[in-house]
């Protein structure tokens, strides 16, 4: 009847709203995704980062909103692989990949994976390229678990491109990042790195550094890649 109908279509709008809901509620946001999402992009492109890449590795993906957004935008864009510490980010980043349409071929579920661990959940050499934003700053200094996680996950030739910032021969890039590693430090946390702490450990595993681009607010992309 068209009473049925009306009430079925009803009860449809309102189950669509729950799950919207849900979804809405699953998905994290971060304040800085805003100000860096395009110079990230830009810089991938011009260090032709995902360049032969056919899956991508992502560490570190946060609330999942790089992924959607580099998809849409690339023109030839790869698989895209999200992974994170945290269940809760893993869940937001999955959300976000639905709410784009890309969860599943595009973007498989996002993965939990610890950076310091030396068991990541991925598959050795079927990433050609990996990428890291905002993430060693409040990692662990262990530099060797991570940079030996992405030396097994690249296949030969493959690239790792990172977003944060470094200091090079002990001076930090602007006097903000200063503030940013002291700041970093009273929180518990790793604080910035040294770029010749990073390169060491990435050539402990097979990786040399190629690129070092110098983004926005004192920010660095620096791509490391696998001997082939």
């Amino acid at each position: 009847t068209t009473c049925g109908c009306l009430g079925r279509l009803a009860w449809l709008r309102r189950a669509l709203v729950v799950a919207a809901g849900a979804d809405a509620a699953r998905m994290q946001c971060s304040p800085a995704f805003g100000r860096n999402c395009r110079p990230i992009l830009e810089a991938v492109v011009e260090t032709k980062l995902f360049a032969t890449a056919k899956v991508v590795l992502e560490v570190g993906s946060g609330p999942g909103e790089h992924g959607p957004y580099f998809l849409a935008e690339l023109e030839d864009p790869p698989k895209w692989q999200s992974t994170d510490v945290s269940p809760e980010a893993c869940a937001s980043a999955d959300a976000r990949a639905d709410k784009a349409g890309l969860l599943g071929a595009a973007m498989p579920p996002a993965k939990v994976l610890d950076v310091g661990s030396r068991d990541w959940p991925v598959e050795d050499g079927a990433y050609g390229a990996a990428i890291a934003i905002n993430v060693i700053h409040i990692a662990p200094h262990d530099f060797p678990a991570l940079f030996a996680g992405i030396a097994r996950a690249l296949a030969p030739g493959g690239a790792f491109g990172i977003y944060d910032t470094w200091t090079f021969s002990g001076d930090f890039v602007g006097p903000n990042n200063a503030r940013f590693d002291a700041s970093l430090r009273a929180q518990g946390y790793s604080g910035v790195p040294s770029i010749e702490a990073c390169d060491a450990a990435a050539a402990d595993c097979g990786l040399r550094r190629r690129d070092t681009l110098y983004l926005p607010a004192n920010n660095q992309f620096v791509v490391y890649v696998k001997d082939a």
